[in-house]
């Protein structure tokens, strides 16, 4: 059997003890250096009833009768002498010690009655320390009461053939072991979901990566055949080659950001800054670049928020850019920023587009996904837009809030908290998207 841990209680007396007992050595140097005080003070007032100024040569002695009685008889005989001169100080000493004792005594109270409270602030600041001490105890002796508890866990976790297999979890029969097994079996389930998540997400990098590394060797091959005496053929495929690179360029810096974001490597530089400024900076950049629709900007406050305005930046220019790409010629986009009734700084971007479907709402900031495939092509799309954006806005501690209808149009609002309550996190938070 092992040994049990010290009780609490009694760590706790001793903490307590320890303390008071520092408390009355201080008491008592402090009365110590009180009565000192005293006796110098009264013999330089008696010694300048008879000299003008203080006199080190004079011969000075304080004189008591150790035959008179008691302690308190003889402190009555007490005289001092100074000089030629002699002065009675026994009803000076009685006095002083009669006020030793008194403060002795309130001290002594005091004393005893601080004991309780230290003890018991002893005792609360150690209890969790003692539940540890005590449930670590019973964990060894279980140990030592039934040893082929831990081979039976080590024995189930062995015999796990593919542990990547979703239906594959321990399970010992022991009812000792059912809290271990289930984090064993919840640790399993998370590292399968992981390598599922990378698995896919190293499958569609490679998959859209081939797709432009495919049309440029099909203009390649093109050039060589007929490109020397065709110059419409040449200017195509230049024009084909050219584009398709700009492509894989841009999917490659965004598989880069998430790639550095995922791994704590991706600076946010927070500044305080107005939200309205940097919206207006974006509508005016959207309808300069994107003539074919009509970009209307909603601002009635100027509201500040703390971020990286480059990265919010980037956020407002992605939602802009796919709300361009489904929207039809001629409609309109709108900018807004605004208080929600939360109080949370946001601003929305709405278009009048194509809308998205309920079931693919919650699936439009996975990576890679499209609702339409066919039109992400068309579109020059990579998949990648919104996951970013997800990205930037978990990591400014804020939130998503998706309305969509068909055929109607759709409204995107990133929610951030106010300036002075902004907290970078260290782990991205679930994002979360109304669907409407």
């Amino acid at each position: 059997m092992s040994k049990r841990p010290a009780d609490s209680s009694s760590i706790a007396g001793q903490i307590a003890s320890h303390r008071q007992l520092d408390r009355l050595a201080w008491n008592l140097c402090t009365d110590l250096l009180l009565v000192v005080f005293s006796v110098i003070s009264w013999c330089a007032a008696t010694e300048a009833r008879f000299y003008d100024s203080f006199d080190p040569s004079l011969s000075r002695e304080l004189l008591f009768d150790d035959t008179a009685g008691n302690f308190w008889d003889i402190l009555a005989t007490g005289v001092y002498n100074v000089g030629g001169h002699s002065v009675s100080c026994g009803g000076f000493a009685s006095v002083l010690m009669f006020a030793v004792c008194g403060l002795g005594i309130i001290q002594a109270v005091v004393w005893l009655i601080g004991f309780l409270p230290e003890y018991f602030r002893a005792k609360k600041m150690l209890s969790p320390l003692n539940k540890m001490a005590v449930t670590a105890t019973e964990l060894t002796e279980a140990a030592h009461q039934n040893p082929y508890n831990f081979d039976d866990i080590e024995s189930a976790i062995g015999s796990i053939d593919d542990p990547m297999e979703s239906n594959v979890h321990i399970s010992t029969g022991n009812r000792d072991l059912k809290r271990l097994e289930n984090a064993v079996n919840d640790l399993l389930d998370r590292m399968r979901a992981a390598y599922k998540s990378q698995s896919r997400f190293v499958s569609d990098a490679s998959h859209e990566l081939r797709t432009p590394i495919a049309v440029i060797k099909g203009y390649a091959d093109m050039l060589a055949r007929w490109g020397k005496s065709d110059e419409k053929i040449l200017d195509e495929s230049i024009t084909a080659i050219k584009n398709e690179s700009e492509n894989m360029n841009k999917l490659v810096e965004q598989l880069l950001f998430l790639a550095r974001g995922d791994n704590g490597r991706q600076p946010v530089n927070m500044t305080v800054f107005s939200l309205s400024d940097m919206i207006r900076e974006v509508h005016t950049e959207a309808e300069m670049i994107d003539p074919d629709h009509e970009y209307i900007l909603d601002i009635k406050e100027n509201i500040n928020i703390n971020a990286d305005v480059s990265m919010m930046k980037q956020t407002a220019r992605i939602l802009c850019d796919n709300a361009k790409k489904y929207t039809p010629k001629g409609n309109t986009i709108t900018l807004r920023v605004l208080h929600n009734e939360e109080g949370e700084c946001c601003f929305e971007v709405q278009d009048t587009g194509i809308g998205i479907d309920e079931k693919d709402i919650p699936r439009i900031f996975d990576r890679f996904y499209r609702s339409d495939p066919a039109r992400s092509r068309e579109t020059g799309g990579t998949g990648l837009g919104l996951s970013i954006a997800k990205w930037i806005v978990e990591r400014h501690s804020g939130h998503f809030e998706v309305i969509s209808y068909k055929d109607i149009g759709t409204r995107i609002t990133v929610c951030l908290p106010a300036a002075s309550e902004v907290k970078r996190l260290d782990m991205p938070a679930q994002s979360r998207e109304t669907v409407k």
